[in-house]
């Protein structure tokens, strides 16, 4: 029996195992990349969990921090991030993703803000960011799921994965480039 065959709302769960690494799941999958960025372990990895099974090539970031670095380092058709997180909010952080794309020329993710935290405020920054949806929570998987698959889909025609492995030797080689000439500090 899979773990969420009999879960109705988000969070009920608590023995969830990690899967495997978004990243070599790329070439695999058909439904796309989606980066989750939040601070709830629990909820990441939920997430996770759910949007593997449906297809997806997934990667989480714990912080806003964490969730920059790893969209400069790879293209996501959509990010999923909290607006309430320590540090760089989940808006300002994606306002830095969106910019770094701008720039970089490395193709347009989608963005999609999961928080129990709505306000007219927030939405009203979304809508300036281009946030395309507002997934509130407690929520239900399934409607969950749906709405991500409404959002994916025409971002994984407008950029099929090809598209994404160019995007990515692009990121690498101006990442590469960047350390060479010491823009960027090795870890």
């Amino acid at each position: 029996m899979e773990v969420f065959d009999d879960v109705k709302l988000l969070g009920k769960e608590n023995n969830i195992e990690e899967g495997v690494d978004a990243l070599t799941l790329a070439t695999e999958t058909e439904k796309g990349w989606v980066l989750v960025i939040d601070d709830d372990d629990l909820l990441t990895r939920t997430l996770k969990k759910v949007l593997e099974k449906d297809g997806y090539s997934v990667d989480v970031a714990s912080n806003g921090q964490e969730g920059i670095k790893k969209a400069k380092s790879g293209f996501f058709h959509l990010v999923l991030c909290d607006i309430r997180m320590p540090g760089l909010d989940g808006l300002m952080t994606l306002q830095h993703i969106k910019e770094f794309q701008d720039k970089a020329g490395a193709g347009k993710s989608g963005f999609i803000l999961v928080t129990a935290y709505d306000s007219p405020e927030s939405r009203k920054r979304a809508a300036i960011l281009g946030v395309s949806d507002f997934v509130l929570k407690p929520f239900d998987l399934k409607e969950f799921l749906e709405t991500i698959h409404h959002h994916a889909t025409p971002l994984i025609k407008e950029t099929p994965l090809q598209e994404v492995e160019r995007l990515n030797r692009k990121l690498s080689d101006l990442l590469s480039a960047l350390h060479e000439n010491g823009h960027l500090k090795s870890e």
